[in-house]
């Protein structure tokens, strides 16, 4: 067994599972594997501000599209709030990332993407209307 990174990672993942199971560590290519596992802490944060701007997107909707409010926008909002908790949950070393500006900024500019040409939401901002912190709290719906 000898499959390098660059040919096909998924067999280069296989193997070096095998590797390292067997405690024949000296075969084991430590430095793609150290890339992998910090790529798992990128892939979480990643998925972290997916979820954070969707619920910015959904927030912004609210406030702005006040006659419009439906029930599934409200459960639009509980739900991604849901799965942002239990991911908090699962990894709960991301609570930091969400008190970072750069963070927030980052998923506010990716939750206006989302609502860009959305009947009043043209004119949004450029700085995210509410913390991170906020828009989490199961009671917040901004008006």
């Amino acid at each position: 067994m000898s499959t390098a990174y660059e040919d096909d990672v998924a067999e280069w993942a296989k193997e070096q599972a095998f590797w390292l199971r067997s405690g024949q560590l000296s075969l084991a290519d430590s430095l793609h594997l150290a890339e992998e596992i910090e790529g798992i802490g990128t892939g979480a944060i990643i998925e972290l501000a997916h979820r954070c701007s969707s619920l910015l997107a959904h927030l912004a909707r609210w406030q702005r599209q006040g006659g419009n409010r439906c029930e599934l926008w409200r459960q639009l909002i509980d739900l991604q709030r849901q799965r942002i908790r239990r991911m908090l949950k699962r990894v709960p070393s991301l609570n930091s990332v969400l008190e970072d500006p750069e963070f927030l900024q980052d998923v506010w500019l990716d939750a206006l993407i989302k609502v860009i040409g959305e009947n009043a939401c043209y004119d949004l901002p450029e700085t995210s209307l509410w913390t991170l912190t906020q828009a989490l709290a199961e009671d917040f719906f901004p008006e």
